[in-house]
């Protein structure tokens, strides 16, 4: 149990120290607002995978990559210094497609809404916990009493 709360650890550690050398330090005009929104880290210490998200156009999202990766070599060194263990693991860039698919996926439903000619804001209504078949609570004794 203590060896994965430490794996955690570090791969929290891992992650602040990402990204934010790659939003303070690096001035890659390439690199656009990207977001590291999480890292796997090996148990043995020697691999990395941080996952990178950027909300675009596939040419600039292709342009950030080329740009990350050449920026990797200076990520790796800020990761080695924050670690202070001794083995630093080797980083690898993975393009997340989450934020990507999640977006397309509300166009799709948004789409059939409009098709269906639903209102949109029901729905978001509903989400916030809104619903109007539920219950009030008013009036509600405490039952300690």
């Amino acid at each position: 149990m203590a060896k994965q709360r430490r794996i955690l650890r570090l791969q929290q550690l891992i992650l602040e120290v990402a990204a934010n050398h790659i939003q303070r330090e690096l001035e890659d005009p390439r690199i656009g607002l990207v977001s590291i929104t999480r890292v796997k880290l090996a148990p043995d210490l020697s691999q990395a995978q941080l996952f990178w998200s950027m909300i675009g156009e596939e040419s600039q999202v292709r342009t950030c990559e080329r740009g990350l990766q050449h920026a990797l070599p200076s990520v790796q060194r800020a990761v080695a210094h924050a670690m202070q263990t001794r083995v630093t693991p080797k980083l690898q860039l993975i393009h997340d497609q989450g934020m990507e698919h999640a977006q397309r996926m509300e166009e799709i439903f948004t789409k059939l809404r409009a098709e269906r000619g639903e209102d949109p804001a029901e729905d978001e209504d509903l989400l916030e916990g809104e619903d109007e078949d539920a219950p009030e609570d008013e009036g509600e004794e405490d039952s300690r009493s």
